[in-house]
């Protein structure tokens, strides 16, 4: 539980930020684009891995499974004894690894838009994410924004995916 209290209190002081050199949205596309592919060379149909997500909008959510059959989501399991599957609805989930790609595409193009309106304050935003070298698919990815002033809360969001199994 202390580290998840420090995670969260690192990602807020980290999205309050003066600095200059977080103007701007920090991600590598190429890498991302790069691993996108090799993911999607494997042609993985069949395969299982879990996810844990935590922000500072919503705190930690327990841990979850996903079970993956033809590129579509079969089954997932809450691997918690406080969370059932009655209460998934409420919770932020992954489905597939394309899933999980589509979602950091999406949220590079949101942050790309945030920073360059005028009708915003937040002024950087950076996703760091780190791959599976024989897979490919995303094992971590932290984004965090930036802002012009002072902000409690922002964005600061991690997300791991760990125990992931092909399965035949």
């Amino acid at each position: 539980m202390k580290k998840i209290l420090l995670l969260l209190i690192s990602l807020v002081l980290i999205s309050c930020s003066d600095s200059d050199e977080f103007a701007g949205l920090n991600f590598d596309r190429n890498t991302f684009e790069k691993n996108r592919e090799l993911w999607e060379v494997n042609k993985i149909s069949n395969y299982t891995f879990s996810q844990e997500y935590s922000s500072t909008a919503v705190g930690s959510q327990p841990r979850l499974t996903s079970v993956v059959i033809n590129n579509k989501l079969d089954t997932i399991f809450v691997q918690s004894k406080y969370t059932t599957n009655n209460s998934m609805g409420e919770l932020t989930y992954y489905g597939t690894v394309d899933d999980i790609y589509s979602y950091i595409e999406y949220m590079a193009n949101y942050l790309e838009g945030e920073i360059n309106s005028n009708q915003s304050i937040m002024k950087g935003a950076e996703i760091e994410i780190i791959y599976d070298d024989t897979w490919h698919y995303p094992t971590e990815i932290k984004c965090s924004g930036y802002y012009d002033h002072d902000l409690i809360g922002g964005l600061g969001l991690n997300i791991i995916f760990s125990d992931f199994e092909v399965n035949q």
